[in-house]
């Protein structure tokens, strides 16, 4: 209610944020949860809709085993409120030296062999003993050699190694995937720590009835622990008095607590909540020069026929590496011959996420942050996502009831709001590149009394979801640690 006092604010219901609160209720202390959306989830928010039920983007969370998503519902005892599936069920395509589609071997096989993958990728006899060099240094790099390898890009340990532009490539649309941002730019130790714990315990597992039910679950676990949750409440203002925080002003209510968590990303916390009297011009230039992942858009296909038992599916060629000299170059209008896509069926994970005998594919590539691309150049990248996705599925537009695209704009409106030119409509929030990870990542705790964040900005490492679960989970430590004395 209007005036209360809390222990802890939080805003933003993200995964990060709603982790967070929930851990922290779970404690015994009284913590009020707010977010501007009708539902928690952030860039994980479910929606359904003429009997689809889906993620808003393409969502993928790793690694299966040890997974902190799963392991703090269990901790908060509210994991029967959500059914993770771990599966198999997905296919990637090489698009090879002569423009064939070509299908991966099965990773799901315990008695993979390398050379299946590396036939599949087109590696001669002489390229096998380097690239399993490669490989198997990834994989078993023990933690005190990573950690030196905070200020080198994955691109320059990369180069390292023999191997082939195919190969080179593969590991691309493994990276930037998950980064997105380009190899000569990913915090070298942050990439191998996430590529290590894929290799070594699995990846992509996804939430039946959309990822938001996870972060519904966290926001379920706040109020069985006496906290508030208040949904369709924006906040205005962080309110400091004497150099501390006292609380926030939300739709012109005041709620009070020495403690503000925000899970709405350091850039719009600091120059859109804070006033610039209460912070430092040094800490304010830093702020702003903090760079974002790259964006991430494509198109949501309603279909009237299910045409794909699949799950998931990647398609990438030789030539489909991002750097940064080709997205320049795309955003100028250059747009290369192919670029990485993804795609996403829920249907085949979750047979009640479409109505009978119908089925949803979502579409997914890297692309620009910015919220104010133009039309003519979200439609040109649009075009290319769908001309990528016809090359997979060519019957594709005969069996469209509807379709829905999702932009950097659709992103920064429903998440991270727009507050620096290029900025907001991120697919994961700052980039963890050189500077802005491991050792280097930003502080969780601001210059501010009281003032924390949480989220994929600071506090966690890895993948999206993981990554803000991490954050979630530290900064919960953190906070009650504080608090306790």
């Amino acid at each position: 209610m209007p005036g209360q006092s809390y222990d802890i604010i939080v805003i933003g219901a993200g995964f990060g944020g709603s982790s967070c609160a929930a851990l922290l209720a779970q404690k015994g202390l009284t913590v009020l949860l707010l977010d501007k959306n009708a539902r928690p989830g952030g860039k994980a928010l479910t929606i359904s809709k003429n009997g689809f039920t889906y993620t808003v983007w393409l969502v993928n969370s790793a690694p299966l085993q040890d997974n902190l998503l799963k392991k703090t519902l269990e901790e908060l005892g509210v994991d029967d409120k959500v059914e993770l599936v771990g599966t198999d069920n997905i296919i990637t395509y090489f698009k090879n030296s002569q423009g064939v589609l070509t299908i991966g071997p099965d990773s799901s096989s315990s008695e993979l062999d390398p050379n299946q993958i590396f036939d599949w990728l087109e590696l001669s006899e002489t390229e096998r003993d380097e690239a399993l060099r490669f490989f198997g240094d990834i994989t078993l790099m023990p933690p005190e050699t990573i950690e030196t390898l905070n200020d080198i890009s994955f691109g320059e340990w990369m180069s390292r190694y023999n191997i082939t532009q195919n190969l080179k490539s593969f590991m691309s649309f493994l990276t930037d995937g998950c980064f997105l941002v380009p190899v000569e730019r990913q915090c070298c130790a942050e990439t191998i720590r996430t590529m290590q714990a894929i290799f070594l315990r699995g990846g992509n597992h996804f939430c039946k009835g959309g990822w938001g039910k996870a972060a519904e679950a966290f926001a379920d676990a706040v109020e069985a622990n006496n906290g508030s949750v208040m949904m369709k409440t924006r906040v205005d203002k962080i309110i400091v008095k004497d150099g501390s925080v006292t609380g926030v002003n939300a739709g012109g209510n005041i709620y009070n607590a020495p403690i503000v968590i925000s899970n709405i990303g350091i850039q719009p916390t600091i120059l859109k909540l804070i006033d610039n009297q209460y912070v430092e011009d040094s800490y304010l230039d830093d702020v702003k020069q903090l760079k974002p992942s790259w964006g991430f858009m494509g198109t949501r296909y309603f279909l009237n026929k299910r045409i794909t038992d699949k799950s998931f599916g990647i398609l990438f060629s030789p030539e489909t590496a991002w750097t940064d000299e080709k997205f320049n170059k795309a955003r100028a209008g250059e747009m290369p011959e192919d670029v990485p896509l993804w795609y996403e069926v829920p249907t085949n994970y979750d047979p009640n996420s479409s109505p009978e005998g119908k089925m949803i594919i979502m579409t997914g590539f890297i692309s620009p942050s910015d919220p104010e691309m133009t039309q003519e150049e979200i439609d040109r990248w649009l075009a290319k996502g769908e001309e990528m996705i016809l090359q997979i599925f060519p019957d594709l537009p005969k069996y469209i009831e509807n379709r829905e695209h999702y932009t950097p704009h659709d992103v920064s409106a429903l998440t991270r709001d727009h507050v620096l030119a290029g900025q907001g409509g991120e697919c994961i929030g700052l980039a963890q590149c050189i500077g802005q990870a491991g050792s280097s990542k930003p502080s969780f705790q601001s210059p501010i009394q009281g003032l924390f964040y949480v989220g994929c900005d600071a506090g966690g490492t890895g993948i999206g979801i993981h990554q803000a679960v991490d954050s979630g989970i530290n900064v919960a430590n953190a906070v009650y640690k504080q608090i306790r004395g």
